[in-house]
């Protein structure tokens, strides 16, 4: 089955959600719509709807008729966005581990051979750690699970991409990579308990940070 086109809302959400992540729209820094319209290089709707979207979580203050301010990233609104995190998690790996089609099982468990090759590269790391996501919440196939944690994923990951001089990867890494196997094996049991494990480890990542 054909993916179905994404609209220009869709795209410039994922363009300007990258440059936060990325620090290219680094925390706490002041823009306008204009310039958002430039980076992105789409029209004034689309931008405008991507704004309202990612006001709504929390990535950008809208200032009115100032512009806008990058949601400052702070570590104890990363603990809090873990804790909420958690056990939206638990569901999707649960359906995921129970639903996804042996294709679907073949990728995940090639994410995880991949990880295990990521050390050195935090951009690797954090690309296939989307890539996971992607594909497990494509499995789960729960559009509101997808929904709530979403923005979540995306503190996380502009979080973790600052501070990554300070996070050691191997321990999440090691994480990430058992609990995708487990899914790819159908252990939505262990898939669970080790979902559990990986954001453990993240809020330890977390909590190191400025130590």
């Amino acid at each position: 089955m054909a993916t179905p086109a994404r609209s220009l809302a869709d795209q410039a959400y994922e363009l300007l959600e990258g440059k936060l992540v990325t620090l290219d729209l680094p925390p706490g820094a002041q823009v306008s719509e204009g310039q958002l319209i430039d980076m992105t290089g789409l029209g004034r709707t689309p931008v405008r709807e991507a704004i309202q979207r990612l006001a709504q979580q929390d990535m950008f203050i809208v200032l009115p008729r100032k512009g806008l301010v990058v949601t400052p990233v702070s570590r104890s609104n990363m603990l809090h966005i873990l804790e909420a995190r958690k056990p939206i998690e638990r569901v999707i790996i649960y359906r995921a581990s129970l639903n996804a089609k042996d294709d679907q099982r073949s990728e995940i468990a090639a994410i995880a051979r991949k990880l295990t090759f990521s050390h050195e590269s935090f951009l690797d790391f954090l690309k296939l750690d989307q890539e996971l996501n992607i594909l497990l919440d494509e499995c789960a196939a729960n559009p509101f699970a997808t929904a709530a944690v979403t923005p979540l994923r995306s503190h996380c990951r502009r979080f973790f991409y600052g501070n990554s001089n300070q996070i050691q990867l191997s321990e999440a890494i090691t994480a990430i990579s058992k609990m995708a196997r487990l899914i790819a094996r159908r252990d939505y049991l262990g898939a669970q308990k080790a979902s559990d494990a990986v954001m453990a480890v993240l809020e330890r990542c977390v909590a190191s940070v400025g130590r």
